[in-house]
């Protein structure tokens, strides 16, 4: 896949195959802010509960066990829920969770969930737009594979660590264009970090590449 292929792809099955990295945080990440969209169909609180611990999971913040708890949870709900309702938006969004919060995701499941979010949907066109803003959402936490950013620390100033850690801690990301103010005001000049920045119709959630590098994670 070529640069302007990355940029224009709009199959997250194709994104997923590419050679962006194997950090279980950032498609940890990816796929907790998949199902996230799907949020109302995840109507088993164990389910809704397993994304949350997998986000926690991603930054370090439970252990091991909790995340093996809350995966089991997961699968239980999505068992209970195929027996109940069968073949339904509410079954592929408890299997979209139960794949996001394993312990370990395979490489393989990483397209199971976000499969299954886009399964829920009966409509082509609504399938499409998904597998668009799927592809968004990983473009979003991998950057740009072609074009490495050197992210310089002068520019972690206290004003653009606080303003990414309060996107990061709220889920709401619509100050990343005050971001771009802040950052160009700590001196930098790199397009790349600005214009996602600022870019109007740009996707934004936790694991975004420039949020990540003004906090140092991984």
């Amino acid at each position: 896949m070529t640069e302007e292929e990355w940029l224009a792809c709009d199959d997250p099955e194709l994104l997923t195959c590419e050679d962006i990295g194997t950090r279980d945080r950032k498609w940890r990440l990816v796929l907790c802010a998949c199902c996230r969209r799907v949020w109302k169909r995840l109507v088993d609180e164990r389910s809704r509960r397993a994304i949350e611990q997998s986000e926690r999971y991603a930054d370090g913040l439970i252990s091991d066990e909790e995340m093996g708890t809350a995966e089991s949870a997961a699968f239980a709900a999505w068992t209970e829920i195929s027996n109940k309702h069968g073949d339904s938006p509410w079954r592929a969004g408890s299997a979209a969770a139960a794949y996001s919060s394993q312990h370990s995701i395979p490489e393989n499941d990483r397209s199971n969930a976000m499969g299954a979010v886009i399964e829920g949907f009966s409509k082509a066109a609504r399938r499409t737009a998904e597998q668009r803003a799927q592809a968004q959402i990983i473009r979003d936490v991998f950057g740009n594979p072609f074009r490495l950013v050197a992210f310089f620390p002068s520019w972690r100033t206290d004003t653009v660590v606080a303003l990414a850690q309060q996107m990061y801690a709220s889920r709401d990301f619509s100050a990343m264009p005050i971001l771009a103010d802040a950052l160009q005001d700590a001196g930098c000049d790199n397009a790349d970090v600005l214009d996602h920045c600022r870019d109007p119709k740009g996707v934004h959630v936790r694991g975004c590449w420039v949020v990540d590098s003004v906090l140092g994670k991984a």
